[in-house]
């Protein structure tokens, strides 16, 4: 008859199986607690100023991230995805850094934050809108840098129509039945009109250049049409005749002894006439209708221009002169 198991074996048995159940349990837990330290480790590549970063992370946020790769952000910089992202494994996080220029249109500058690319993206983001006669420097295919400026001329044309005079010619023709020296208007001159349409051009508000585009005439120019006498030789009384280079129409006054010499020096006597040296000089011969001859001795302060002052020997016959209109011969 088999005896039965001793107290002691049953309590070793029981104490190997809890110590085996223990080591199991060490074990388990520390696979998990190894799955979980890796399962959470996070690749992140992170893109800024051209270069690339890669960071690992045990969780967190993008925020997070940028902290640790030590990459501040400006107030104007765009990031992609947000900061308060939560990271996954192999994310990829982009900076794009703002750039600062000057935008100078129509002679305003002002500054500008920018998306870095070309000349003609920065003015689309800016929502500038650019003429097709409007000029833009740099060319809008330009890459732009931080402190670049972009200058846009805003040109602009106006179109006015402007009425011009143009003046009438004059035309001289002979007259062989006047006497030299006097003339007679034939025609009168008109001006001619010409309308111009003018074309003004702006360079950002101000006039750069003007241009006449187009002309049409309103009316053509009428000349004015002169007779001019050639004749020299005139028939006086008796018979005579006398040759001269010239006639004037002038206003004739008369004068008497006044106790003074001409202004020639010498005493006056009848012939002796007082002209404007400026349209006879002095010492001229002459012949004046009604009067006879006379030679240019004197001067007077109100004789100027087309007047001349007769000498006569006695008051009675200065007055009944009084003033008239006669012709002046300047004899040759």
């Amino acid at each position: 008859m088999q005896a039965n198991a001793s107290p002691r074996s049953t309590v070793g048995f029981l104490g190997n199986k809890k110590r085996v159940f223990w080591g199991l349990g060490v074990v388990v837990a520390a696979v998990i607690i190894l799955t979980g330290f890796f399962y959470n480790r996070h690749n992140i590549r992170i893109f800024a100023d051209g270069k690339e970063v890669n960071v690992v992370m045990r969780g967190g946020t993008v925020a997070e991230s940028l902290k640790k790769a030590n990459i501040s952000l400006g107030e104007r910089d765009l990031i992609e995805p947000a900061l308060d992202t939560k990271l996954a494994d192999d994310l990829t996080v982009r900076i794009t850094r703002k750039l600062c220029i000057t935008l100078a249109d129509a002679g305003e500058a002002s500054e500008q934050w920018v998306t870095p690319g070309n000349v003609g993206q920065a003015l689309e983001e800016l929502k500038i809108t650019v003429n097709s006669s409007d000029k833009v420097v740099p060319e809008p295919s330009t890459v732009i840098k931080s402190g670049d400026t972009i200058e846009i001329s805003r040109f602009s044309d106006k179109f006015i129509e402007e009425s011009i005079k143009v003046p009438f010619k004059l035309e001289r023709r002979n007259d062989n039945l006047m006497e030299k020296g006097t003339t007679r208007i034939v025609r009168k001159g008109q001006d001619g009109l010409i309308q111009k349409t003018i074309k003004i051009t702006y360079r950002n508000g101000e006039e750069i250049k003007r241009e006449v585009v187009a002309e049409k005439v309103l009316r053509e120019p009428v000349a004015k049409i002169v007779a001019y006498g050639t004749v020299t030789v005139k028939e006086i009384s008796r018979g005579g005749q006398i040759n001269f280079s010239r006639a004037l129409s002038m206003t004739a006054t008369a004068y008497t002894h006044t106790g003074n010499n001409t202004a020639s020096g010498i005493y006056p006597y009848r012939g002796a006439v007082a002209v404007d040296p400026s349209v006879i000089k002095m010492g001229t011969r002459l012949y004046v209708e009604g009067y006879g001859y006379a030679k240019a001795l004197d001067i007077g302060s109100a004789i100027k221009g087309n007047r001349i002052d007769l000498f006569f020997d006695t008051e009675k016959e200065a007055r009944k002169w009084g003033r008239r209109i006669v012709k002046v011969y300047v004899l040759e």
